[in-house]
């Protein structure tokens, strides 16, 4: 049984985590922390949390607690984790692991010289579909890769000073927040980046930061991916394409395989967001396990979204 502390318990926390944690069988959230001590109080008893904290300190001092489970804004994400490690906490920590690469390499740093468990929350790695696509890529049963398309939108207006427009304390827009998901599955599914394009613009809401991002990206093996994230579309959805030379994977609502025997069309599950990550960080701490998103994927991510941005800002093709 791993017992959780909840650091930060806003808004993906309670529609996501929290209830992914309580109907867990191996995790038990024993404390949670948010800033205003009356909305603890109230969440504790929401999500059947032994203890509440208003303080960072307060819930990293708890002995009771195994792993944290950090789902602050982005731009603390490095101090905290640096604080759970010192207080030999194993770490879950939102994506995008941090605001640069630097604040990246120091969270795994600080882990590793802790001995701790460090994990990033690239969820979709978790999800039996994708695990699925990734072997069939791996068995060569698509051939050689050559295409990876990806496509999320969805109509996210933000109310006027979230933290998630500010440059400084989000890091970015739209490829920043949910783009990052995308980039990992990317990796996970195809390999390392080597090249990268990117784009970006807000004129539907006029943020400071992104709306809409589009990004082209070239892999080692020297396939191609491109990916469009934008928070400006009301009616759309999640697509993934894969095109190989010797079969097609279209992946919506269903899923389509295309070889030379015809077309297939295949069911689809999409779990929990969190249930498979979740098994696995626990299954990890039992058995000493590697990470299934490591904080090494994590700095990979943040690199690749760092030169996204500088490839917007110098309308430049960049190596990674």
């Amino acid at each position: 049984m791993v017992r959780w502390g909840v650091l930060g318990a806003g808004s993906v926390a309670q529609r996501r985590v929290m209830p992914a944690l309580n109907a867990n069988p191996e995790c038990r959230i024993e404390a949670l922390m948010v800033r205003d001590p009356e909305r603890a109080a109230q969440l504790a008893g929401e999500f059947d949390a032994a203890r509440h904290y208003h303080r960072v300190d307060d819930l990293l001092a708890d002995p009771e607690i195994d792993a944290v489970y950090v789902s602050s804004p982005v731009y603390l994400h490095c101090e905290h984790v640096l604080a759970a490690a010192a207080a030999g906490k194993h770490v879950l920590c939102e994506k995008p692991m941090a605001i640069s690469p630097d604040e990246c390499r120091r969270m795994i740093d600080a882990c590793q010289e802790a001995d701790v468990h460090l994990e990033i929350c690239f969820v979709l790695r978790g999800w039996p579909i994708y695990q699925w696509i990734k072997q069939q890529i791996e068995a060569g049963h698509l051939g050689q890769l050559v295409e990876l398309r990806g496509h999320l939108a969805k109509w996210t207006p933000r109310r006027e000073g979230e933290w998630r427009l500010d440059p400084e304390k989000g890091g970015g827009g739209a490829l920043m927040d949910v783009g990052a998901h995308y980039l990992d599955l990317f990796r996970y599914l195809a390999g390392d980046f080597t090249r990268i394009a990117s784009m970006g613009s807000s004129a539907v809401f006029g943020w400071r930061v992104e709306e809409s991002a589009f990004t082209l990206v070239e892999f080692a093996s020297g396939a191609h991916g491109e990916l469009g994230i934008s928070f400006a579309v009301p009616h759309s959805g999640n697509i993934l394409e894969i095109y190989g030379t010797e079969g097609t994977l279209l992946l919506g609502k269903q899923m389509r395989l295309l070889t030379e025997a015809g077309e297939e069309t295949l069911p689809v599950e999409f779990p929990d967001y969190y249930s498979g990550l979740l098994d696995h960080f626990c299954r990890s701490l039992a058995e000493d396990d590697p990470p299934l998103a490591s904080g090494l994927d994590g700095l990979r991510n943040l690199e690749a979204i760092a030169t996204a941005y500088r490839s917007t800002r110098e309308n430049a093709i960049l190596p990674l």
